[in-house]
């Protein structure tokens, strides 16, 4: 499945480190994650208003292909509310925290 990766950015670089990461759990779990954070990280700048623009763009393009949205992080930005919005929209599932269901049901499976 294509995996939006949904998670707060701000142009911060922990924000982008800890995206990465995500993207690699998606990635391990056989799944293509989406990620544009990830993508445009060094090419667009979140600082400068018109680039932030096409980067919420870009993020929007990418939740429009994907086949679910996965919520990562304690914080729900202002453009995750908007990507999350976009994708309910469409019909896309949305799901918060999914690795952390997932470790919750294999925990539960070993009882």
């Amino acid at each position: 499945m294509k995996i939006y990766v949904c998670s707060p950015y701000g142009g911060q670089q922990q924000n982008y480190e800890m995206a990465v990461e995500y993207c690699r759990v998606v990635a391990a779990m056989g799944h293509i994650p989406l990620a544009s954070h990830v993508m445009l990280h060094g090419i667009l700048n979140d600082h400068i208003p018109a680039q932030r623009q096409n980067g919420l763009a870009a993020g929007l393009a990418l939740v429009e292909i994907a086949d679910e949205l996965w919520i990562f992080g304690q914080t729900i930005s202002s453009g995750m509310e908007a990507e999350i919005a976009y994708a309910l929209r469409l019909g896309i599932p949305v799901k918060r925290d999914p690795l952390r269901q997932t470790t919750r049901m294999a925990e539960n499976d070993r009882r």
